[in-house]
């Protein structure tokens, strides 16, 4: 536990730093606010994960809150590549002068999103379902531990660890795969902020972080792990004590990946000066995801569901619709009659 703590302090007050210093000196506040969200992730992992050590039997609190964290993390740093091309308004316009292109392995059977509106609606959409279905899953999961239904580690249809990691999995791997296919798109003009490294952090913690507790589930269940307790307090407490150690080495990537001399060469403006209240309060305000951007989502699907009902309609209806030829009139007018087809 002293070790644990001492990596998890470390890695906390060294983001933290980072963090200070995105604030006194990056002058973009579009991005701002979305690397802090970034750098954050390290404290919040740190945090929850001692709070899981120190305090076992509440740890599904803090494992929850850290999963909830961590699919808003992700939808943060696609907001951030947008932000960079251009935002919301410009950037789908600006996507429609891209070359179409051919979706990856294991995706390569699906048929190429048309660029513009429609790329970006399903990258953004692919990346959200993540940040929705991520924060329900973990409540699943709290529930199902109060009543003694998840006993992690324990692959059976009758209990929840299976159906959870099942469906988290699939919802993770389409929003990262969301999120690199639309690097690959726009790599050339994202090429400033160099976006492979940051996104192989993100990845890294989201994903080995994820697949580590399985792992682990896996072998202390079958005791290739030795253990002195049940399963799920053997795994969260290893699992706890990983991620502790391990913040300390992302906080040390973010950096290298996050740091504030790239924004300042690009955006450096003597003029502007950053207000830190404002920016702390944009970065923890998760409004802008939870409310406008789900808002919006919904919206466009529903948008999106109707347009192609009344579409289905017209069509149905015109099949119906005979034109009849010309009829001229003796007022010199000349009109299409449609005539139902006789039944």
């Amino acid at each position: 536990v002293a070790t644990a703590g001492i990596a998890a302090s470390a890695a906390t007050l060294d983001s933290l730093r980072l963090v200070r210093d995105h604030l006194v000196y990056n002058n973009r506040e579009s991005l701002r606010k979305y690397v802090i969200r970034i750098i954050l992730m390290v404290p919040v992992y740190s945090i929850s994960a001692m709070g899981g050590l120190l305090y076992k039997q509440s740890g599904i609190y803090f494992d929850t809150a850290r999963e909830c964290y961590e699919a808003f993390v992700v939808y943060s740093f696609l907001k951030f590549l947008f932000e960079f091309l251009g935002g919301d308004e410009v950037l789908p316009n600006k996507l429609r002068n891209y070359s179409e292109r051919s979706h990856m392995f294991p995706f390569c059977y699906m048929k190429s999103w048309r660029m513009g509106r429609v790329f970006y609606d399903n990258v953004k959409l692919g990346t959200l379902q993540y940040v929705v279905l991520r924060p329900i899953l973990a409540w699943a999961t709290f529930a199902l531990y109060q009543n003694g239904l998840y006993n992690s580690g324990e692959f059976r249809i009758d209990r929840g660890y299976l159906w959870v990691t099942l469906i988290n999995n699939a919802s993770q791997i389409w929003a990262m795969y969301c999120l690199a296919l639309f690097y690959f798109v726009c790599k050339e003009e994202l090429a400033p902020i160099r976006p492979v490294g940051k996104f192989m952090v993100v990845k890294a913690v989201v994903f080995f972080t994820w697949w580590q507790s399985v792992v682990l589930a896996v072998l202390v269940r079958y005791e290739w792990i030795s253990r002195d307790g049940n399963v799920e307090d053997v795994v969260n407490g290893t699992q706890n004590f990983l991620i502790c150690v391990e913040m300390l080495l992302a906080s040390m990537a973010h950096r290298w990946t996050f740091p504030v001399r790239d924004f300042r060469q690009l955006f450096s403006n003597p003029n502007s000066t950053p207000s830190a209240m404002k920016s702390v309060f944009d970065a923890v305000n998760v409004t802008d995801v939870f409310v406008k951007d789900v808002w919006d989502a919904s919206s466009r699907i529903n948008m999106s569901t109707q347009h192609e009902a009344s579409s289905k309609n017209f069509k149905n209806r015109m099949a119906d619709i005979e034109m009849s030829p010309l009829i001229f009139r003796w007022d010199e007018k000349e009109a299409h009659v449609p005539q139902t087809r006789p039944s």
